[in-house]
C-alpha cells in the first residue's frame, strides 16, 4: 500500500514519538512522488530543522551520496577520496545534527552495485548510535534480498493521488480505449491483436533498457580502463550485473503494463457497481463503456485472468503461452 507524502509523515511521526523510529528506510515510488523533497521532510521531522530539501541538508555536512560518476552507478570507494559507500560511511561518524542525531541519505540507491551493496549491510543494520539511514528509489526490485531485509521500506504515491501514466502506459491505453469503446463483441482476431500490440510495448521496453545499460556499461569499461589496472574477471562481472539488471528492470515494466491492465478491468468493475474511486479518471469515457458493454460476470472473469496471468509469470510458466491464454480468456 502506498501512501501521500503527509499522510506517511505522520505515521512516522507517530513512531517517532512512541520511540519506535527504524535506523534505515527505503523511500520509494514513481517520480512524480517527490522522493528527494519527502526525504528532507523526514530528516526535518527527526531533527527538528527547517532545511528545505537535501542539498541544504548536504550543506550542513550529512552525506548525501548520489550516482554521480558517468557510468551512473554507486560504487564500494575508499574513505578520504571523495566518492563511494566508503566515503560516505566516514563521514556519517564524523558528522552529527544540531539534535545530536547522525543521518545519511543515498539518492537513487538502486545504482549501487552488488559489492557495494555488501559492502554496507554492516552500516545499515549496526548503524553508530542516534543514526538515520535514508535510501530513495524508483526501482526498489532492483536491490539484493539482503538490503531489503535491512530497510523498512516507505512506499509514496504522487500527491495529485492520479496515476501518472508514462510512454508506454499511454500507448496500452489508447489499445484499450479502441477496444472499449468499439462495443464489438470480443474474437479472437481482437484478442490476438491486443496481444501483439502489448508485446510491441513490451519489445520497445527491453530495447530500450538495453540500449540505456550496456551504454553505461561501456562508459564504465572506459573509465576504468583510464584509472585503474582492470582485470578481464573484473570485465565480466560488470558486465554480468549488467545483464541481470537488464532482467529486473524489464520484468519490473512488465509487471507494471500487466497492473495497468489490472487497474482498466478494476475500473471497468467500479463503475458497474458504483463506487467512487476510478484509478484511471482521465479514461473514464472508455471504461465506463466498456462496463455497459459487458455483463458483472465477464468482467469478474476478465479480472480473475489477469491475476492470474500475474501470478503465472513468476513462475517457470512459459511466458508467451501465459500471455496468450489471459488475452484470449480476456478479450475473445
Amino acid at each position: 500500500m502506498s501512501f501521500k507524502a503527509a499522510h506517511a509523515l505522520q505515521l512516522l511521526d507517530r513512531a517517532r514519538e512512541r520511540g519506535r523510529l527504524g535506523h534505515a528506510y527505503l523511500i520509494c515510488g514513481p517520480r512524480e512522488a517527490e522522493l528527494e523533497k519527502f526525504t528532507a521532510q523526514f530528516l526535518n521531522l527527526v531533527s527538528g530543522a527547517r532545511h528545505p530539501d537535501l542539498e541544504r541538508w548536504a550543506q550542513s555536512g550529512v552525506p548525501v551520496l548520489r550516482p554521480e560518476s558517468k557510468s551512473r552507478r554507486i560504487i564500494i570507494g575508499e574513505a578520504g577520496k571523495g566518492e563511494g559507500i566508503r566515503e560516505m560511511e566516514r563521514q556519517l561518524h564524523l558528522s552529527a545534527t544540531p539534535g545530536g542525531f547522525k543521518f545519511a541519505v543515498i539518492v537513487d540507491a538502486e545504482r549501487m552495485t552488488e559489492q557495494a551493496q555488501n559492502a554496507f549491510l554492516k552500516t545499515l543494520e549496526e548503524p553508530p548510535p542516534r543514526t538515520h539511514i535514508l535510501l530513495t528509489s524508483e526501482q526498489p526490485e532492483q536491490f539484493l534480498p539482503t538490503t531489503l531485509s535491512r530497510v523498512i521500506k516507505v512506499p509514496l504515491m504522487p500527491e495529485s493521488g492520479v496515476r501518472q501514466l508514462g510512454a508506454d502506459e499511454q500507448r496500452l491505453v489508447r489499445t484499450l480505449t479502441k477496444f472499449s469503446l468499439s462495443r464489438q463483441p470480443g474474437t479472437m482476431a481482437v484478442a490476438l491483436g491486443i496481444r501483439r500490440e502489448f508485446e510491441d510495448i513490451l519489445d520497445s521496453i527491453r530495447e530500450r533498457i538495453e540500449k540505456q545499460l550496456e551504454g553505461e556499461f561501456e562508459d564504465e569499461k572506459k573509465i576504468l580502463k583510464q584509472t585503474t589496472d582492470v582485470s578481464s574477471q573484473t570485465i565480466d562481472k560488470i558486465e554480468e550485473e549488467m545483464t541481470a539488471a537488464i532482467q529486473v528492470r524489464f520484468l519490473h515494466q512488465r509487471t507494471v503494463m500487466l497492473e495497468l491492465l489490472l487497474a482498466w478491468m478494476g475500473d471497468v468493475m467500479r463503475h458497474q457497481v458504483g463506487a467512487d474511486r476510478i484509478d484511471l479518471p482521465s479514461h473514464v469515457e472508455a471504461t465506463r463503456a466498456l462496463a455497459g458493454h459487458w455483463d458483472a460476470a465477464r468482467v469478474n472473469r476478465a479480472v480473475k485472468e489477469l491475476r492470474r496471468l500475474n501470478s503465472n509469470l513468476h513462475t517457470n510458466v512459459s511466458a508467451a503461452l501465459a500471455l496468450d491464454s489471459a488475452f484470449i480468456a480476456v478479450f475473445a
